[in-house]
């Protein structure tokens, strides 16, 4: 149509800019803060916690260069992030998301390009997620 223009909500453009920052910002920077969306690490989290589990969550740095990836937390109470010490980091080539990987073992955590975070983490053959956000 000719003549017809697009209806953008207000503050549109800004957000998108805002959430486009995060990856990018651990592209530039080689880290973002994350912290989690709820206390515990549930069984499954795709819509809503479907039971938490005894693992607590915690904030994190992640860390990310081209092809390695780590966490630092200091609040860290399970030792998960040691699982993550000399991880692998699988960005996309469009920017995004990235993916960091544990050396060894199954799980891992998805950042996207907006900050969103997904973590699978795996224990004693057991799956768990937590979400949140990363800046």
């Amino acid at each position: 149509m000719l003549g017809s223009t697009l209806a953008v909500p207000a503050g549109w453009a800004q957000r998108v800019d805002a959430d486009a920052a995060a990856i990018s910002k651990l592209a530039q920077t080689g880290e973002a803060s994350c912290e989690p969306a709820l206390p515990y690490f549930c069984a499954n989290i795709h819509v809503t916690c479907s039971g938490p589990t005894s693992i607590k969550t915690f904030p994190f740095k992640l860390r990310a260069k081209v092809s390695q990836g780590w966490i630092e937390s200091s609040a860290d109470t399970s030792g998960i992030r040691e699982a993550y010490e000399n991880g692998s980091a699988q960005w996309s080539g469009e920017g995004l998301y990235v993916i960091l990987r544990p050396q060894e073992g199954h799980g891992y955590i998805k950042m996207l390009a907006n900050g969103a975070y997904s973590f699978r983490h795996y224990s004693q053959g057991t799956a768990s997620m937590s979400r949140g956000h990363c800046r």
